[in-house]
């Protein structure tokens, strides 16, 4: 989050930048150029060192367009003017330079106001470092509907949506997470923080451990999974692992006091359902 604050920070200074010359030039804006030929255009050293030759590429391509061949080069070297106003190019400018304004404020002022929102209690940081530690039990998904057959239970961790879609035989659905509901000014605005900084529009679910509690006995051995599996075990390039709604739900669970917990280490999505 802290970097994507920082690219749209700099982004937005550097639009002010490049907008504050545009404004600087803008007289230019509303006038024709008036480059008339190879050797004005190409001036000093590199006129002297390639200018035969671009003027020996000119006639060749001069005398086999004909007419077209000027008509293209006038566009190419005179082109329209943006605005027939100065005022016009004023006024757009300054419009650009206003949103640009905004944005770098909404970086810096606005936006790390709702930083604090996007934050869980426990980064994966910390939940994955936790769970290294202490180590976890995983199943396979063929292994996990065949112990639930007899006397564990599967716990699908996945928004609702997602499990109407494609499930395991028996499995039960209580999803860790949710659409952001935008019910009141505040949550709009924390879905707004949310798409600023590029994170899923999704939220923890309000009391999803009590409603385990529920309906998950604590005595049974608890399959957990989720759509993407995770992991706990790093590759070139990653240092805590591969995050997931499974290996999280399983870490909150096992603080409640949950033992007998098992990861399913494939995610929903790489299972084909027959």
């Amino acid at each position: 989050l802290r970097t994507g604050r920082k690219a749209m920070a700099l982004a937005a200074t550097l639009c002010t930048f490049v907008l504050s010359g545009t404004y600087a030039a803008l007289p230019s804006l509303s006038r024709v150029s008036t480059v008339k030929s190879v050797d004005s255009a190409r001036p000093g050293r590199f006129n002297r060192l390639y200018g035969d030759r671009l003027r020996a590429k000119e006639m060749r391509m001069r005398s086999s367009m004909g007419p077209a061949y000027d008509a293209i080069i006038d566009k190419i070297v005179n082109p329209p003017p943006l605005f027939d106003d100065p005022k016009q190019a004023e006024n757009a400018v300054k419009a650009v330079l206003g949103s640009a304004g905004v944005s770098f404020l909404a970086a810096f002022l606005v936006a790390p106001q709702f930083q604090s929102t996007l934050k869980e209690e426990e980064t994966w940081k910390d939940i994955y470092e936790t769970l290294k530690s202490q180590g976890i039990n995983t199943a396979s998904a063929d292994e996990a509907v065949k112990k639930c057959e007899r006397n564990g239970i599967l716990l699908d961790v996945r928004m609702e949506n997602k499990f109407q879609e494609k499930s395991l035989p028996g499995a039960v659905n209580i999803p860790l997470y949710r659409p952001i509901q935008l019910t009141n000014p505040v949550a709009i605005l924390r879905a707004l923080a949310f798409a600023f900084f590029g994170v899923s529009n999704s939220e923890r679910t309000p009391g999803w451990l009590d409603t385990v509690k529920e309906e998950i006995p604590s005595n049974k051995p608890v399959y957990i999974m989720c759509n993407t599996g995770g992991s706990l075990e790093n590759k070139p390039g990653t240092k805590f692992g591969f995050e997931s709604q499974s290996l999280k739900a399983l870490h909150f669970l096992r603080k409640a006091g949950y033992k007998n917990l098992f990861h399913v280490d494939e995610g929903m999505r790489q299972i084909p359902i027959k």
